[in-house]
């Protein structure tokens, strides 16, 4: 029986033919048709894509609804990918704008970059400027640290984590739930974060990132959920 290819190097092989000229369209068709799939396997390959090649990537991911390839859709369009009728809907001209952008994302993930792992007795003032990094990130839309970033929420002392909270409102998933939820015991940001998560990413009571939870942790996610229907309800 000859061995199947793996799914992901099945997206890798099809990624790289975007640069060739002769298979671009096919790949492009098969690419839209793994839908979803395809994002958690692009981050590594992105830097490798010419620009004719990210071109064809946005144009296979423009159906795709989830927030994750909204974020890979951003940062291709950062990139300078499409010129033409993409960036205009975002109201993106081509101007020195995205190369700001750029260099506000770049100079950010220089910052973390030469700072140490988070750690609970790290000095004040490190923590404030690791979560200045991670708040511009996460303002420019780029997931590209979150690793870290819920690393410093699971790590950090609780007063020490609100700029980490914005960000984790920003561009948090589930997987943050459970130390968004151990901070809000006990601080009020943690509870506005998990109701921008849930908000996001359509998380309620009944979802199973909720009900993984520890009985104590999803109290807290609980009082989140219910402000968030006390404010639907006020409006």
């Amino acid at each position: 029986m000859p061995i199947v290819a793996s799914r992901g190097n099945e997206i890798r092989r099809l990624l790289g033919e975007l640069s060739d000229p002769k298979r671009r369209a096919g790949a492009v068709l098969r690419l839209r048709a793994l839908g979803a799939r395809v994002v958690p396997h692009v981050s590594e390959d992105l830097g490798r894509l010419d620009a004719r090649a990210r071109s064809a990537l946005l144009e296979a991911l423009s159906d795709l609804d989830t927030n994750d390839a909204k974020a890979l859709r951003t940062r291709l369009i950062r990139l300078e990918a499409v010129p033409g009728k993409t960036r205009s809907e975002l109201n993106q001209p081509r101007t020195g704008r995205v190369d700001a952008t750029e260099g506000v994302e770049s100079s950010a993930l220089g910052t973390l970059r030469g700072l140490p792992i988070p750690t609970a007795g790290e000095r004040p003032s490190v923590t404030r400027e690791r979560g200045e990094a991670h708040l511009t990130l996460a303002r420019a839309g780029s997931r590209l640290a979150r690793k870290d970033l819920l690393l410093s929420l699971e790590t950090l002392p609780p007063g020490r984590t609100r700029l980490y909270c914005e960000a984790a409102g920003l561009i948090g998933d589930a997987s943050f739930l459970e130390a968004l939820a151990r901070i809000g015991s006990t601080r009020e940001e943690g509870i506005a974060a998990i109701a921008s998560v849930a908000t996001r990413e359509r998380i309620n009571a009944r979802s199973k990132s909720v009900r993984d939870l520890d009985p104590a942790l999803r109290t807290v996610v609980a009082r989140a959920l219910v402000g968030l229907q006390s404010r639907a309800f006020a409006t």
